[in-house]
């Protein structure tokens, strides 16, 4: 049963359509997970991630085009323990892959809504240990943004910081995962 609930959450998530399912909206609807299972949740949002020279995260997110990204730390400690995690799940939540300023075509497009299953499938893992009642803790960090073509898109050549010191030149801008990705690892 915490398999298919978990599975069915994860189906869920990525058949949602982008104009549904946006950065604000993924949010609440992990807060409101957060709730129903007793899990504990902090967002970290552009700003803080600004304060944490998370550059790699932020250089994809600069060309949405409303504030909203972020990076989701949801944390399941069976009991009342505050050990330190045993698992960490880390997902890619690219709510929407444009490409950037590399624009995809229309076909390679389409279903760039699923650029954010890598993050359904660790929350719906982090679901399913949580119905089986794992006795061990466990973390849940998700890389929340779209990959979007705006003015203020990064670009390739483009170099910038990740969170840790270490300097990316972007040469492709459809990387947008692994940028964003870099910095949720470092955190």
């Amino acid at each position: 049963l915490a398999e298919a609930e978990a599975t069915n959450l994860a189906r869920w998530l990525t058949a949602q359509p982008p104009n549904r399912l946006n950065a604000r909206t993924y949010r609440k609807a992990l807060e409101q997970m957060s709730t129903d299972n007793d899990w504990s949740m902090r967002f970290l949002n552009e700003k803080q991630l600004q304060r944490l020279k998370a550059g790699a995260f932020l250089a994809v997110a600069q060309g949405n085009p409303g504030a909203g990204a972020g990076i989701a730390h949801i944390r399941y400690r069976p009991g009342k323990t505050r050990e330190c995690p045993t698992l960490a799940l880390v997902g890619k939540g690219i709510i929407f892959d444009t490409g950037g300023t590399n624009l995809k075509p229309f076909k390679a497009m389409l279903d760039m809504h699923h650029d954010m299953a890598g993050s359904a499938v660790a929350v719906s893992t982090l679901l399913a240990l949580t119905r089986l009642q794992v006795p061990f803790a466990v973390d849940c960090w998700l890389a929340i943004t779209e990959n979007r073509l705006s003015g203020g898109a990064y670009k390739s050549r483009d170099i910038v910081t990740a969170s840790n010191g270490t300097t990316i030149e972007v040469i492709h801008t459809d990387a947008e995962g692994r940028m964003a990705l870099a910095d949720t690892l470092v955190l």
